[in-house]
């Protein structure tokens, strides 16, 4: 992807995408950024090695959500390397990734462990959007090597200014700003449910669960479209609870935050006992945050209420792991 080597071609394909698709600029170019990370991945010699997941996933390789991240989590794939191996993979995939992007150090947000990579980077903006005062011209790139990142599929991705030329029949313009569409592995939608729900039940566990919860805000919006996806749905009837504990338990080795997640029982977390608590005091804030994040109209905060207390409500009927 090389439209950004014309600033002022990329301002006007980003202006002409907002206006056909009714999505704000500042989405439009943050999404040309993103996509350009992941095409950039998906021609690296690592494309084979790394799964895409997380909420981008679902909007990016599902069409699942309608809302933006500046997040691009990656897994890699590690199979029998060493410590040093690991974090010598971390390091040249993220490397492969941001090609061209600006590394921002940002002392409370930027980590470089040996399974574990956080690095934020800045673009250049093209054009002028109020929105840029609350969604920075930046994108994080996690990687890690303690998931679990299976199954995965192969699916194509695509920018929206690419959909947008393919819609206009402007296929001499993919080829010449190599706009192409391109094939990742991606985390099964099915499994990201699994993953959104436990990382629910382990913030909960914080000291302060309203705070804990309200850092993975955008995973109860996201997970409200997985309930309502049809495949899940049967997932859900069918082996859901038992990749749930198997997850719990893998994530209880994996993750040393916070202390109670290692030493209560699942049966104790604040998300299974206390939910229609803690959603009164986290709704406000869903609102607040979706409604900028999202380019529909959300998901009413009593919908999520009545959606993911079905759920609570099975894990509860069916949880029985220490």
């Amino acid at each position: 992807m090389k439209l950004d080597q014309q600033p002022e071609l990329l301002a006007d394909a980003v202006r002409a995408v907002s206006e056909y698709y009714r999505i704000a600029p500042v989405y439009i170019e943050k999404d040309y950024w993103i996509s350009k990370i992941l095409q950039q991945l998906s021609r690296s010699i690592y494309a084979n090695n790394t799964v895409f997941k997380g909420g981008t996933s679902l909007s990016k390789g599902y069409g699942l959500i309608n809302r933006f991240s500046e997040d691009v989590d990656v897994a890699v794939l590690t199979g029998e390397l060493s410590g040093n191996q690991i974090k010598t993979l971390i390091t040249k995939v993220c490397k492969e990734m941001t090609q061209g992007l600006q590394e921002q150090d940002v002392p409370e947000l930027t980590s470089k462990g040996s399974r574990y990579r956080k690095t934020l980077y800045q673009y250049p903006t093209s054009v002028h959007d109020p929105l840029y005062s609350f969604v920075a011209n930046r994108v994080i790139v996690e990687i890690n090597s303690f998931a679990n990142p299976y199954p995965y599929v192969k699916k194509q991705i695509r920018s929206f200014i690419t959909s947008y030329l393919e819609e206009n029949s402007m296929q001499s313009l993919i080829e010449e700003y190599d706009l192409h569409s391109f094939e990742l592995n991606i985390l099964d939608k099915r499994r990201t449910l699994c993953e959104k729900v436990v990382s629910l039940l382990r913030f909960s566990f914080m000291d302060n669960p309203v705070e804990g919860l309200s850092s993975k805000i955008r995973h109860f919006y996201d997970i409200y479209y997985l309930l309502n996806d049809a495949e899940c749905m049967e997932y859900i009837k069918g082996d859901f609870m038992n990749d749930t504990k198997e997850l719990i338990e893998h994530d209880k080795k994996a993750f040393d935050v916070p202390q109670k997640w290692h030493s209560s029982s699942i049966s104790e977390a604040p998300l299974l006992n206390l939910f229609d608590v803690l959603w009164n005091e986290l709704s406000g804030f869903y609102e607040r945050e979706l409604n900028v994040l999202a380019y529909n109209k959300i998901p009413a905060s009593d919908e999520i209420k009545r959606d993911l207390g079905k759920i609570i409500l099975l894990i509860k009927k069916n949880i029985a792991i220490k």
